[in-house]
């Protein structure tokens, strides 16, 4: 009994030390609990309220990116039948075909019909493409010529689609920016050096708005860049630019050849080409935004702001050099948004223009998601150079 007495006392004595130490253990555990808890309360308070966008950035290769520029943009007979019958394209690999200078993955570019309701459906073939997988180019297929007909590269967005811009009352034009460290140089770039004097080049910046050079002169002065051309460069430069583009405007589009060739030099402001169109040709588009030398399927949609508020929402505007300028679309080809950052009121005179920044972009928006299709090099006015 005595034994049996003992070991009832332990029993009590080890389930006290255990309540106890439960009890202990308590306010330990909630001050832990208290500090890890606070930074992530603090953080949250800091951080501000971003809206709410329903796009999520996109991923497309190289390929799909072409494929998916094709069907928009390729002005092929059954391809245009196709649009305008509104068949949705898609594609179909087919097979990869080895030769002695390339490797083609080659697709079925049609649409889908079908019979009886959705019964029997099949994929007929609009077009046959090949890929070539190293160069990373798009070939058309003539069945009738049997041979491969280049029709546009990965790399080739930027001699695609240019910017447009009113430059003055008196100058439209589509612009390319000047060689920028760690970017390619353009035939412009080349020409320049050619026939721009290099002591010129070495001039006070700022008398670079005052002086001309020899055999330059002065083309327009009403807007905000200080426009001078040069004949020699110019009739050079037609050998590489000497076509008609087809300007899409806010209105509409309409053809223009190139009028002139200019260019503008500013110790602040980014210094451009300007390829000045024919005013006169471009009056019942609007404000003009694009030029290319395709003629492109554009629709001119009544409502995009639900889109516009999205992209807005996404690609969100920060730091000290952003402007309050709202996106605005100007029209789409599927699911391309050809979309323009401007107000158009940056004339020199004009003191109410909030936009400081003024771009053109495409955007590619698939199932929710937002990929950069084209973007041009944006137009600083602001002067960040100087600031």
């Amino acid at each position: 009994m005595k034994q049996l007495a003992s070991i009832l006392v332990l029993i009590s004595l080890l389930a006290a030390c255990q309540e106890m130490n439960q009890k202990e253990a308590v306010p330990e555990t909630a001050q832990i609990s208290t500090v890890d808890s606070a930074p992530g309360m603090i953080a949250s308070e800091a951080i501000p309220e971003k809206a709410v966008s329903e796009l999520s950035e996109g991923d497309i290769s190289w390929s799909d990116s072409l494929l998916k520029m094709y069907m928009a943009f390729a002005g092929t007979e059954a391809l245009k039948q196709a649009h305008a019958n509104n068949f949705t394209l898609d594609w179909e690999y087919d097979n990869t075909l080895k030769t002695d200078s390339a490797v083609f993955d080659v697709y079925r570019i049609g649409h889908e019909i079908s019979r009886d309701e959705g019964a029997d459906t099949r994929f007929i073939v609009d077009q046959w493409i090949y890929l070539d997988t190293l160069r990373k180019q798009l070939y058309e297929y003539d069945a009738a010529a049997h041979k491969l007909s280049k029709w546009w590269s990965s790399t080739g967005e930027k001699q695609l689609f240019f910017p447009v811009y009113e430059l003055s009352p008196k100058t439209t034009a589509f612009v390319v920016n000047f060689y920028e460290v760690g970017k390619p140089r353009g035939i412009m770039d080349t020409l320049f050096d050619s026939f721009y004097p290099t002591k010129s080049r070495e001039n006070n910046a700022k008398e670079s708005r005052s002086y001309v050079p020899k055999k330059w002169k002065l083309y327009d002065t009403s807007g905000i860049y200080k426009l001078i051309r040069n004949e020699t460069l110019e009739k050079e430069a037609r050998c590489y630019f000497d076509t008609a583009f087809y300007v899409y405007g806010t209105k509409g589009y309409a053809r223009s050849g190139i009028k002139n060739i200019a260019l503008a030099l500013d110790p602040c402001i980014t210094n451009i080409f300007a390829f000045c169109l024919d005013n006169a040709s471009l009056k019942s588009i609007g404000h003009p935004l694009f030029c290319s030398t395709k003629l492109l399927p554009i629709n001119y949609g009544k409502d995009y702001s639900k889109t516009e508020r999205n992209m807005d929402s996404y690609f969100i505007a920060s730091g000290d050099y952003a402007d309050s300028v709202k996106t605005k679309i100007m029209g789409n080809v599927g699911n391309f948004y050809f979309y323009y950052h401007d107000d158009f009121t940056w004339e020199p005179k004009n003191a109410t223009s909030k936009c400081k920044f003024p771009g053109r972009g495409i955007r590619l928006i698939d199932n929710k998601k937002v990929s950069q299709f084209w973007m041009s090099d944006f137009i600083d006015l602001f002067g960040m150079e100087c600031d």
